[in-house]
């Protein structure tokens, strides 16, 4: 005698494999899985505490791409050089410590000296990933 009973266990398996992948497809879709931007943070070492020689007239300060430094009362990041013009955003920290003022220099304007927010800057040398600047504290 034959066994007439269908197999009922590979249809429930496969629905149900099905609806665990599809809800949480779903889920991670709705939640955001991307990672959250977080802010840059201020570099305490290029705070005028913590500079070497923090009673010299002009400091040789290095700033890295997309990293927040302090400048006295200015909080700098630079964003790199494009078509020959150095970018930077500024916050200025007594006026609105969370706006960005956006700022293109060209580059033969910036190695003669700029400046920004009140503090005078010089441009020694500029890559895409940094800049060297000279910082005239007095001037």
């Amino acid at each position: 005698m034959k066994n007439e009973t269908p197999k009922k266990w590979l249809p429930v398996l496969f629905f149900s494999l099905s609806g665990i992948i599809f809800g949480t497809s779903l889920y991670l879709i709705t939640t955001g899985t991307t990672a959250a931007t977080a802010q840059t943070p201020a570099t305490v070492a290029s705070a005028v505490d913590a500079l070497p020689y923090p009673d010299a007239p002009r400091v040789t300060m290095t700033l890295k791409r997309d990293i927040r430094q302090r400048l006295g009362k200015l909080d700098i990041i630079y964003r790199g050089v494009k078509n020959r013009n150095l970018r930077l955003d500024v916050y200025i920290l007594d006026l609105d410590p969370q706006y960005a003022y956006r700022r293109t220099i060209a580059l033969s304007e910036a190695s003669e000296g700029f400046r920004v927010g009140g503090v005078r800057l010089e441009l020694l040398s500029a890559r895409d990933s940094r800049a060297k600047i000279i910082w005239n504290r007095k001037g």
